[in-house]
């Protein structure tokens, strides 16, 4: 075999390998949505989860820690994202937009959302009191890793300064999904990427003082 042929079939074998990994924590996120809607997410079990996504409870841990971040597939893997992507910042005024480059490299990796499955989460959000609570307390731990980090970049700045900073990252984050999952159905839809892009320009507008 020659080496453009193996790397060939290495790369082959690689986007299986990731494809079924996908496959994989999508089912198990879609078994733990359903199971949460149907009877609430306090009421399931991580084995009830696997089980639907018909995996052992030890794969099921492979992709998730609990089964709130099942449900809540869309964080996790921000949360994911926030502790190992580079985070490029020298300075204070350059930070949020540090921050906002690790969301669009999340972004970039789910090339097509699906708009019906974001709506539902968002409608159990809003509906069940355990799974609100528990999306509020991974918000402020992203946010507390993002100060985190910045202070390892810039060590001296203040931490409530730093703290404000990923305290508008991860809220200009949260109010991107909102925009999108909140558009009207029909006609020419925004991607994901474009309401981010939006709620960031907005966000801007409104502290210079636009109106």
């Amino acid at each position: 075999m020659s080496r453009d042929a193996g790397t060939g079939a290495l790369a082959c074998e690689t986007g299986v390998r990731e494809r079924h990994l996908r496959e994989t924590r999508q089912r198990i996120h879609l078994a733990a949505l359903e199971l949460a809607e149907s009877r609430g997410c306090s009421a399931v079990t991580v084995s009830e989860v696997a089980a639907a996504a018909a995996v052992s409870r030890r794969t099921f841990f492979r992709y998730f820690r609990n089964k709130e971040d099942a449900v809540l597939a869309g964080h996790t893997r921000y949360y994911e994202a926030v502790q190992a992507h580079p985070l490029r910042v020298s300075s204070p005024a350059d930070a949020l937009a540090a921050i906002e480059a690790v969301g669009d490299a999340v972004l970039a990796e789910d090339a097509q959302p699906d708009l019906a499955e974001h709506r539902r989460i968002q409608a159990l959000i809003a509906g069940d009191p355990a799974i609100r609570s528990y999306a509020v307390a991974q918000d402020r731990d992203i946010a507390d890793v993002l100060r985190d980090r910045l202070a390892e970049l810039m060590p001296g700045q203040p931490m409530n300064e730093l703290e404000l900073i990923a305290d508008l990252g991860v809220t200009t984050w949260r109010h991107g999904w909102v925009r999108w999952t909140g558009q009207p159905t029909g006609g020419q839809q925004e991607s994901p990427a474009d309401s981010h892009r939006a709620v960031r320009a907005r966000l801007r507008d409104l502290v210079a003082g636009g109106a």
